[in-house]
């Protein structure tokens, strides 16, 4: 079954762009409504026009930040939407906006793409933390959003390996690519089959990971 969906997004929009091309190529049974960005200028909306998508601008600055949800929620409310997709959307979503959005079962129907093995290195600065940290195997989550900032069910994780000869470029660049390949795949899973939640990656090395994040975590508080 092909789903609607709206894409949130702050930046250029390289995930964006994996989703439209994914649909284009026939991999992905979806169709982008809405393509909403909250910083004037954002690359994404270059990549909705090229792909002929309909695209919102929101700008956050000046407004409070229910002021600013109660303006997105009503252009999103404009489509029909099996669910809010975020790819860079540099924005922490209150309650209520996720209250608009909430399905039968339980769960808020917003997925989000997160550049870490969660819940190790929560916050913007996944693959930086992860890098500094020393991590043999990083990693990237798609979960559904919840209340709490980068939590929520987990839909799916994929790892890579740091190579000995990694800069921090080397590094992103490997997780981006691995974003492209999961975020349409989790995606045409839904598609086909309805939201799972798929179990955590079990091998030695992931939960290293995991358990270095948390500890880190905790060392914070």
């Amino acid at each position: 079954m092909s789903i609607n969906i709206a894409v949130l997004a702050s930046g250029r929009g390289s995930n964006l762009e994996a989703i439209l091309d994914s649909i284009a190529a026939g991999k992905l049974d979806a169709k982008v409504q809405l393509v909403l960005v909250n910083v004037p200028g954002a690359g994404a909306i270059d990549i909705a026009n090229k792909h002929g998508v309909r695209t919102a601008v929101v700008p956050n600055a000046g407004l409070s930040r229910k002021e600013h949800e109660e303006k997105v929620v009503a252009e999103l409310k404009k489509h029909d939407l099996d669910f809010v997709v975020l790819a860079g959307y540099m924005r922490v979503l209150s309650s209520a906006f996720l209250a608009n959005f909430k399905d039968p079962r339980g769960f808020f129907k917003v997925i989000n793409i997160h550049p870490s093995l969660l819940p190790a290195f929560p916050g913007i600065r996944g693959y930086e933390e992860a890098f500094e940290y020393g991590v043999k195997i990083a990693g990237v989550t798609v979960h559904l959003v919840d209340e709490k900032v980068d939590h929520g069910p987990i839909l799916a994780q994929a790892t890579f390996r740091r190579e000995a000869d990694d800069t921090i470029e080397s590094f992103k660049a490997r997780g981006l690519k691995i974003e492209h390949e999961l975020f349409p795949e989790v995606l045409q899973n839904i598609a086909k089959d309805g939201v799972k939640y798929f179990k955590r990656l079990k091998d030695d090395n992931t939960e290293a990971q995991i358990k270095e994040g948390t500890d880190r975590e905790t060392a914070r508080r």
